[in-house]
Parts: structure tokens; C-alpha cells; sequence
């Protein structure tokens, strides 16, 4: 909701301007066509607030362990009670990665802080990392197929590793050089090995966003691609969030914004230029208004359902669970969570079972609590691990399974000189294998 954003600092501050702040919010919602989203938020905030919402406590549950508040990312070991319990830690490794991913050889790819253009390889679990291929801009995301095929997103082009890490090639060109796939939910790949991407961007058109929500996909491994703007004939206004293949319900989910914030599904796994209805070929709409929270931003999965995070800065944030596609069990993020939006899920194989981790963040107030969480019963009840003050710290998840990275950032007090540590969930015994 940007608007939104633009105007929630004003509208904070009590005074006579709180009056010309709203009517200027709601004209601007009016011309770019949210109204439906700002009616939206302000029944969540009317709902959360009554008797009979809280007593039938639709919040996320969490437990009673202690969580670590950061205050700095200098330290070399993370623990909290949760972690101690279970024999683990985070503990600070050599590369500052941004994001990271694995091959199926143990290898692990991606870009670093400090050197965003590059992609680099680590062969010793991180402690060191080799310059392999530099880009001429920042590298935006990443993604690696069944088949070990490395793709990298740079100023909106999408690149093929073609010999991993010596040579990449250019197939797919997005429609600005500010478009890209979101990490770990944006870019799928389908039992057959079609590969999916959402487009994300947020370009600014006069006093309008432009219309992006462009889906592509590849049926050759990522050689070629074919675009259909199916979603901007539906009325998505901006972009895509996430295009992700749920193995569960064996069909892929996507999630558009800003405005409408759907959820749409497709159990065919192809015809991706049509819409239909349920259980045929194309994509079905879930969730057609925007108070049936849609528009998710991650997603993860348990062995009993399918785990949404939501993205609603400043507003109220859910994550939301489904077995099926057409039942949906939503739990709010308590205060002082609620309005950080969820903003990555993973899983995590322990050897105590399964596990889901979840960051949340937000920026807009030292109010607004930003938290990193772990389920360890497919989201019945959360363990609160890492708490922060997002105006002064964020939590990032930048690695994908098996493996869990989390990057801890210092923010500079000028919007700049940010201090970055990277962090490994370890065994306290490193000898001792989890």
C-alpha cells in the first residue's frame, strides 16, 4: 500500500494537518484506484480491536520462550533459550552474503554486501568465498533449477549459467531495468521442469504505478521464453509476488498486488494464459476481494498444509494456512508484530522433524516489532527467536533449504554505512552433526 506509506508518518503526528493529510491520502487513493485496499485496512484495524475478535483468538500463538533482541550485529554466536534447547546457534561465517543458494554438490552461489555485481562460490560451508562472475549491475535475485542450471536476475534481464559460474547468457529481458523475481518466491519449476517467473517491479509512470504483472515461462529449461500478460487483463495493477509450485496440492500458487492482492491457483499446470474454474486448465481465482487477504508475499510448506505470509506495511500482516486450496485458516501476527509485513518463509529439515522459519519486518515505527520465528509443528504455535527494532535493525532469511542463513543488518543512522553480518543455524558442537 503505498500510499499508505507515503502518508502514515503524517498522519501519526496529532494536529490540525491530521485533517488535509486524510483527504489527501483518499484522493490519491481514488486516482490510482486502491480505494478497495485502504476500505480493507481500516475494517482490519475496526476488527482487531473488538471483544468478540479476541475471544475467539484468531492470533498467532506463540510460546513461552525467551527471544534475543538485537542490538548490534557485532556478535559472533546468536543463541536464545529456543536455540539452547535444541542444540543450535547462529554463528557468524566469513562471506556477507545477500543471497545464497545450493547446488545439489554441496556448493553454495550468490552475492555478497559488499560486492553486489559479483557472483561468488563457497566450497568450506562459507568461510570463503571465490569471485566467479561480475555483472554490471547489482545482482537482484537468484534461482537454481533441478538441474543445477544457474539463473541470475540483473537489471531486469535474466541470465542462464550455461558452464556454472564461467559464462552466462542473457534469456529473458523483463520490461525494466527495475524488474526482477522476488528470492525464494518469484521464480518456480514444475515436475516437468517448466520454469515459472513472476515479474516484480515498482516503476513510477507520472502519478501512476506501471502495470508489470507479466508471468513468463520456459518448457526448454530456460533457453527460450514465452510471456502472457494474463494478469493485466485481469486487472492487477502493478506486479507479480509469488509464483511457487506447491508439491502438496500439487499446483501453482500466485499472488498479485498492489491493489486487488489476490490468490490464484492453477491444479492443471498449464494453460497459463486462461482463467477457468476449479479444477480445470488454467488459473482460478481464490480470493476475488481484497478483505480475503490475497496478495501474499512467501510461502512455505509443511507436510500438513501450505504456509502464506501476508504483506500489508502499516496495516495487519497474517499467516495463513490451507490443506486444500479452498479452506483457509488465517491468525493474525499479535501486537507488536502485526503491522510488519511477512516477508520470506523456508523450511528446514532438523533432525527432530520438519521446520518452517519465518521473517517478518517493518521500517515504519519502533512500535512495530520486526521478528524472526520458528514453527516446529506445521505453524499450530510459534517460537519467537529473534525480536528487533526495524528502524534500527533487520532480520533477513537469504538462503534456501537445506541450509539457513540469516543476515543481520545495522542500519546507518543517514540511510547509508550499513553494517552487515551473516549467520549460520549450527550445532553448538560443531562436531556434532543436526
Amino acid at each position: 500500500m503505498d500510499g499508505f506509506l507515503t502518508y502514515f508518518t503524517r498522519l501519526k503526528i496529532p494536529g490540525p494537518d491530521v485533517v488535509r493529510h486524510i483527504r489527501r491520502f483518499w484522493l490519491a487513493s481514488r486516482r490510482v484506484g486502491n480505494v478497495g485496499e485502504v476500505l480493507s485496512f481500516i475494517m482490519r484495524e475496526v476488527t482487531q480491536r473488538l471483544y468478540p475478535y479476541q475471544v475467539r483468538n484468531r492470533s498467532i500463538r506463540f510460546t513461552d520462550h525467551t527471544c534475543l533482541s538485537i542490538t548490534s550485529a557485532t556478535a559472533d554466536v546468536l543463541t536464545s533459550t529456543f536455540l539452547t534447547e535444541n542444540g543450535l546457534c547462529f554463528r557468524a561465517v566469513g562471506i556477507d552474503w545477500k543471497f545464497c543458494l545450493p547446488t545439489s554438490d554441496g556448493l553454495w552461489w550468490g552475492s555478497r554486501y559488499t560486492h553486489p555485481n559479483a557472483l561468488y562460490r563457497s566450497d568450506d560451508q562459507s568461510q570463503s568465498a571465490v569471485l566467479m562472475y561480475e555483472f554490471s549491475h547489482p545482482i537482484t535475485s537468484l534461482f537454481i533449477s533441478r538441474q543445477n542450471v544457474l539463473f541470475v536476475c540483473s537489471n531486469g534481464i535474466v541470465y542462464k549459467g550455461d558452464q556454472p559460474g564461467i559464462f552466462f547468457k542473457p534469456v529473458l529481458q523483463l520490461s525494466s531495468p527495475m524488474s526482477y523475481f522476488l528470492f525464494n518466491n518469484g521464480m518456480t519449476e514444475l515436475p516437468d521442469g517448466t520454469l515459472i517467473i513472476g515479474e516484480y517491479s515498482s516503476d513510477q509512470q507520472g502519478q501512476s504505478w506501471q502495470n508489470l504483472a507479466y508471468l513468463y515461462y520456459s518448457t526448454d529449461g530456460g533457453r527460450s521464453w514465452e510471456i502472457s500478460d494474463f494478469f493485466i487483463r485481469q486487472g492487477v495493477n502493478k506486479r507479480i509476488y509469488l509464483v511457487k509450485y506447491s508439491s502438496l496440492l500439487k499446483a501453482v500458487l500466485l499472488t498479485d498486488g498492489d491493489h486487488k492482492k489476490q490468490l490464484w491457483m492453477n491444479p492443471a499446470l498449464g494453460d497459463f494464459k486462461a482463467k477457468t474454474g476449479y479444477q480445470k486448465t488454467g488459473w482460478c481465482l481464490l480470493t476475488p476481494y481484497h478483505h480475503q487477504t490475497g496478495g501474499y508475499r512467501s510461502m512455505a510448506e509443511t507436510g500438513e498444509g501450505v504456509l502464506l505470509g501476508s504483506d500489508y506495511p502499516g496495516g495487519t500482516n497474517f499467516i495463513v494456512k490451507t490443506a486444500d486450496g479452498k479452506r483457509f485458516e488465517k491468525l493474525v501476527l499479535p501486537d507488536p508484530y502485526r503491522r510488519s509485513p511477512v516477508i520470506n518463509i523456508m523450511g528446514r529439515q532438523s533432525a527432530g522433524g520438519p521446520e518452517i522459519w519465518a521473517a517478518s519486518y517493518s521500517c515504519l515505527s519502533d512500535q512495530a516489532r520486526s521478528l524472526l520465528m520458528c514453527t516446529q509443528d506445521g505453524g499450530k504455535s510459534w517460537v519467537r527467536v529473534i525480536d528487533v527494532d526495524g528502524t534500527k535493525h533487520e532480520v533477513r532469511l537469504v538462503s534456501s533449504s537445506p541450509d539457513l542463513y540469516i543476515a543481520v543488518t545495522e542500519l546507518g543512522s543517514d540511510g547509508s554505512n550499513h553494517q552487515h553480518r551473516v549467520y549460520k543455524l549450527e550445532s553448538i558442537n560443531p562436531h556434532r552433526q543436526r
